[in-house]
C-alpha cells in the first residue's frame, strides 16, 4: 500500500475577523472573571469554538433583550444591525464590538447609500447574520440576491443602485453578477467587498481540488464560507467530504485505502481553528503510514514551518493578489495582505496579468502595525530590486560588461540613468563621441553603457557610467573592418561628424573620411555648411586612401547630378533653346537654360545692329529663344545666338536718340535751358522718323 500525500491549502483556518473575535472573547473572560458576559449570537460558525467559550463561563443569547442590564455583551464577527446596538445601549450594556473590519466597511457603504436615497443590492445568503446586519444599515430599498439567475430575474435595476457583497460570497458568482449589472449602473457604484482572504481561500482550494484524489473541507455545516469551499471542491473532485473534526474522518480511511488514494487535499473554513485542522491531519497521517514505516509525504508540518515569520526588515516571497490606483496587494502568508506602492513598478508592468496569475515576487517588509481594519503591512519591491541590481552593477563594473539603462533626469553637466532603482551618473562628455549640448533630448531614452565608477563605501552609493567608452570600443572594431576591406570607388553610408572651411569629415563606420569642399557640389560654394550639416546621413564613395597615414578621400557629388552630364545629347549644337536672362556684362548676357546651367550669348549675337552693351535691348528676367552655336563640356561652356532665331533690335526711335544726343545737349549752353530744349524737341523726332525711309 502506498502512503498518501496530504496537502493543506495555505489560506486555511481562521480569517483575521474570526481570529480577532475569538481572541477578544478569551481576553474578556480573563479580565472580567466576576462579570456576566454574553455573546450575542454564536461568535463564529464553529461548534467547537462556541462550546469551549461557553464552558469558560460565557453565555449565549440571540436577542439583545435577553442580556441583563449593565452586563458585558460581545458583538460577533458577523456584525449586527444599528437597532440592536441601540437596544443594548438602552439596557446600559457594555458593548465589545468584534465585528470584522471588512464587514464594518460594508456597513459604512450601505449606510451612506441609504442616507442618499440609493437602492442597495447585496449579493449573499438570505438570513445569514452578516447579511442581516448589512441590511439593517439602510432605511431605503435593500434587495438580497444569491445568484446571477436571481439578478437577471429582477424586473428593474435602477441606474443609481449600489451593489455590495457579503464578505464570504463566491467571488466567481459575484464576478458574473458584476458583468451583468455594470451595463445598467455606473461602475463606481459596484463595490468589491468580498474579503481578500476569502478570494485567496477559494482560489487556492480550487487549484488544490484539481490535483487531488480526495478533498477534505474542515468546518461547520452552518458556515457560509465553508459550504462554498465544499461546493468548489465538489465541482472538481468526486471524493469531497465536509468534516467537523477528526472523528468524522476516521470512518473514511478504509475506503481511501481500498481505492488506492495517493493525494489528499485539505482546506478549512474561516471559522475553523488551527487545533481542529491539526487533529484532522494528524489522524489521516497516522493512518496513512504503512507497515514498512516509510516516511509519509505530509507537508502540514512543513507548511507550518514554511510560513515566514513576518517581521520588519525581513525579505520574503509573496503572491500578487489584486491592485488599485495606489497600491499592489501581496499575499505574504500572514493572514493579512501587504501592500506595495504602485509607483515602485515599471510603467508598463501588467498588473492585471500579475494578479490573475498570482505572480510571485520577493518583497521587503518596511513596517507592520495593527489598526482598526486589521494588520497593516507595508512592503517594498524596489528595496529588493535595488539590492539585486546593486550586485549586478558591481559585477558589471568588475567584469567590464555593458548594461542597459534608462535616462530618467537631467542634472548639471550630465544625466541620471536608472538600472532597477540604482542611479548612475553620466557626464555630458560621456554620452557620445562628441560633446552633447542638448541633454533634454536624452531624457526617457534607453542606452547601453559601461560602469566606470562603483563606490559603495560612501554614505551614499556612487556609480558613474560612460556610453562614449563603448562607442569608442565599437568604433575601433569597425575601423579595423573598414581598413581590411576598403578599395577605390567602394560606396559607404556615413554620418557627417564635423565641418571645416576645406570640407566635411564623414564617419563611414569607425573611420573618418574627408569630402573636400570642391567635391560637395557642382556649383561653386563658399563653405560646406551650404550643402551639409553635422549629423546628416550621406552616401559617399572612396576616391583615394592612404592606409599608412590613415587618410581617406571621399567623393560625394555624382556625375549624373552635373548640369553638363550628357549635355551633347540633351542640348546639341544647332538646337533651339529657350531661357531666361540672369546676368549681363559688357561682352554679353548669360541665359539660364536649366537650373544651374547657363549659356553665354555674346553681345554681337543679340541684335542685327551693333550694340554698345546687352542692356541696350535686354533686361534681367526676360525670356528669350536662341540657337546653340557651341557646346564644350570640358570647358563647361555653351555659346548661343539670339539673332540666329529672332534678333532683338533697338526700337527705331531709340537709335537716333543716341546719335543726336550731343547736339541737343550743346544748344542749351548758348541759350536759356528750358525754352530752347522744348522748341528743338520736335525737329529731332522728325529726323529720327525719316531716317529708316532713306535707307
Amino acid at each position: 500500500m502506498k502512503n498518501w500525500k496530504i496537502e493543506l491549502a495555505k489560506s486555511s483556518g481562521f480569517c483575521f475577523g474570526v481570529e480577532n473575535a475569538v481572541k477578544t472573547a478569551y481576553s474578556v473572560i480573563r479580565e472580567h472573571p466576576d462579570r456576566r458576559i454574553y455573546m450575542l449570537g454564536e461568535i463564529t460558525h464553529n461548534e467547537t469554538v462556541v462550546r469551549e467559550l461557553l464552558s469558560s463561563g460565557m453565555l449565549l443569547i440571540h436577542e439583545p433583550g435577553e442580556a441583563e442590564e449593565g452586563s458585558l455583551v460581545l458583538i460577533r464577527a458577523h456584525g449586527v444591525t444599528p437597532s440592536v446596538i441601540e437596544e443594548l445601549k438602552k439596557r446600559n450594556c457594555e458593548i465589545i464590538d468584534c465585528t470584522c473590519p471588512f464587514v464594518k466597511k460594508i456597513h459604512n457603504i450601505v449606510n451612506k447609500a441609504g442616507k442618499e436615497g440609493y437602492p442597495v443590492y447585496i449579493t449573499g445568503t438570505k438570513g445569514h447574520p452578516e447579511v442581516v446586519g448589512i441590511c439593517g444599515e439602510s432605511d431605503g430599498k435593500v434587495t438580497v440576491i444569491s445568484s446571477l439567475e436571481e439578478c437577471q430575474a429582477l424586473e428593474n435595476i435602477e441606474s443609481d443602485s449600489v451593489f455590495v457583497s457579503q464578505t464570504t460570497f463566491s467571488s466567481r458568482e459575484f464576478q458574473k453578477i458584476c458583468e451583468f449589472v455594470q451595463k445598467k449602473i455606473a461602475k463606481d457604484q459596484i463595490f468589491g467587498t468580498i474579503c481578500y482572504t476569502t478570494e485567496n481561500r477559494q482560489s487556492e482550494t480550487a487549484d488544490l481540488a484539481d490535483v487531488s484524489d480526495v478533498m477534505i473541507v474542515i468546518g461547520s455545516k452552518t458556515s457560509s464560507n465553508t459550504k462554498k469551499l465544499y461546493d468548489i471542491c465538489s465541482d472538481r473532485c468526486a471524493l469531497t467530504y465536509l468534516v467537523g473534526d477528526a472523528e468524522d474522518v476516521k470512518p473514511l480511511i478504509p475506503m481511501w485505502r481500498e481505492k488506492g488514494v495517493e493525494h489528499i487535499g485539505v482546506t478549512a473554513g474561516a471559522s475553523t481553528p488551527v487545533s481542529i485542522i491539526r487533529e484532522v491531519i494528524q489522524t489521516m497521517s497516522d493512518n496513512g503510514v504503512n507497515t514498512n514505516q516509510e516516511s509519509n509525504d505530509i507537508n502540514f508540518g512543513d507548511y507550518i514551518e514554511s510560513i515566514p515569520q513576518l517581521r520588519k526588515n525581513a525579505t520574503v516571497k509573496g503572491a500578487i493578489t489584486t491592485y488599485d490606483s495606489d497600491f499592489v496587494y501581496v499575499d505574504v502568508h500572514d493572514k493579512s495582505e501587504g501592500k506595495i506602492p504602485r509607483s515602485e513598478f515599471e510603467p508598463d508592468f501588467d498588473f492585471e496579468a500579475a494578479a490573475r496569475e498570482h505572480m510571485e515576487i520577493e518583497v521587503y517588509v518596511k513596517s507592520i502595525r495593527n489598526t482598526d481594519m486589521g494588520k497593516e503591512i507595508i512592503l517594498s519591491k524596489s528595496h529588493v530590486d535595488f539590492s539585486k541590481n546593486k550586485a549586478e552593477i558591481e559585477a558589471a563594473y568588475e567584469n567590464k560588461t555593458p548594461v542597459t539603462v534608462k535616462i530618467t533626469s537631467v542634472v548639471k553637466d550630465g544625466v541620471i540613468a536608472s538600472y532597477g532603482g540604482v542611479d548612475i551618473y553620466i557626464h555630458r562628455t560621456q554620452l557620445e563621441l562628441n560633446v552633447v549640448n542638448d541633454l533634454e533630448a536624452y531624457k526617457g531614452k534607453t542606452i547601453e553603457i559601461l560602469i566606470t565608477q562603483f563606490d559603495p563605501d560612501k554614505r551614499r552609493l556612487r556609480v558613474s557610467g560612460s556610453r562614449r567608452t563603448l562607442l569608442n570600443n565599437e568604433r575601433k572594431a569597425k575601423a579595423e573592418e573598414v581598413w581590411n576591406s576598403i578599395e577605390k570607388d567602394k560606396e559607404y553610408d556615413g554620418v557627417v561628424r564635423s565641418l571645416t572651411d576645406f570640407g566635411a569629415f564623414v564617419d563611414i563606420g569607425g573611420v573618418d573620411g574627408l569630402i573636400h569642399v570642391s567635391e560637395l557640389s557642382w556649383n561653386h560654394i563658399h563653405h560646406p555648411s551650404e550643402v551639409l550639416s553635422v549629423g546628416d546621413q550621406v552616401h559617399v564613395y572612396v576616391k583615394d586612401f592612404d592606409p599608412e597615414k590613415k587618410r581617406i578621400s571621399l567623393g560625394y557629388k555624382k556625375a549624373e547630378d552635373d548640369p553638363f552630364y550628357n549635355i551633347d545629347e540633351r542640348i546639341p549644337v544647332g538646337s533651339i533653346v529657350r531661357g531666361k536672362v540672369v546676368r549681363m556684362f559688357q561682352f554679353g548676357a548669360f541665359v539660364e537654360l536649366e537650373p544651374n546651367l547657363d549659356a553665354l550669348c555674346h553681345v554681337s549675337q543679340i541684335s542685327d545692329v551693333r550694340l554698345n552693351k546687352p542692356q541696350d535691348v535686354l533686361k534681367e528676367g526676360m525670356e528669350v529663344e536662341a540657337k546653340v552655336l557651341d557646346v564644350n563640356p570640358a570647358a563647361r561652356r555653351i555659346s548661343i545666338s539670339i539673332k540666329e532665331v529672332a534678333p532683338i533690335n533697338p526700337q527705331p526711335e531709340d537709335a537716333p536718340v543716341e546719335e543726336e544726343a550731343a547736339p541737343v545737349e550743346e544748344k542749351p549752353v548758348e541759350a536759356p535751358v528750358e525754352a530752347p530744349v522744348v522748341e528743338e524737341a520736335a525737329p529731332v523726332e522728325e529726323v529720327a522718323a525719316e531716317a529708316p525711309a532713306e535707307e
